[in-house]
């Protein structure tokens, strides 16, 4: 007959290996993030004040785990809002454009936004499932093909882009992700 510990022992113990074996592969949460850990990892990007005061305003910064783990997905959903809203003017950009080498050019930077905000999907869904070099190298790609977008306004003829204002912005948080991506690979 047997008694009511080994039944327990044969369902306790597999579970507890389990455990120790998916906490081993997932790993432990890191150290969580603070003031003083954004101000390390802040001051490796061109704008120190700028990328600390960016990331202690985001509220996802210090939820869930806030471990510096997390600061990557967070980081990337920054740039992610920042490039959306500036995608969602350019349809009404479009509309009020006479000229025929801004409409093109205007029609070359909507495409431009589309690959970006993909590959910042995409680099999201890879720095979630811990792929943190692939996240990195695609934002990147993401911040490259936005320079094609603001260069574009730089040959000739040579013309002020009227979305100037949210390429910088974006490209000061692809910085912001620069750094933060070099914080967590340290």
């Amino acid at each position: 007959m047997t008694s009511p510990i080994n039944c327990l022992s044969i369902l306790v113990i597999p579970l507890l290996v389990t455990s120790i074996f998916y906490q081993a592969s997932v790993g432990q949460p890191g150290i969580k993030i603070d003031d003083s850990s954004l101000t390390y990892l802040c001051k490796n990007s061109t704008d120190p004040t700028y990328c600390f005061k960016t990331l202690k305003a985001d509220p996802d910064t210090f939820a869930g785990i806030g471990d510096k783990f997390h600061l990557g997905i967070v980081s990337i959903a920054i740039v992610n809002r920042t490039v959306s809203a500036t995608a969602a003017q350019i349809p009404r950009i479009l509309e009020k454009l006479s000229d025929r080498v801004d409409k093109i050019r205007m029609m070359d930077c909507k495409d431009d936004y589309n690959v970006v905000l993909d590959t910042v999907g995409l680099a999201y869904v890879s720095s979630d499932s811990r792929d943190y070099y692939g996240a990195m190298f695609m934002m990147q790609d993401a911040a490259s093909r936005l320079g094609e977008c603001k260069n574009s306004y730089t040959a000739p003829p040579v013309r002020a882009s009227p979305i100037a204002d949210g390429i910088a912005e974006a490209f000061k948080k692809f910085n912001i992700v620069d750094a933060v991506f070099g914080y967590m690979l340290l």
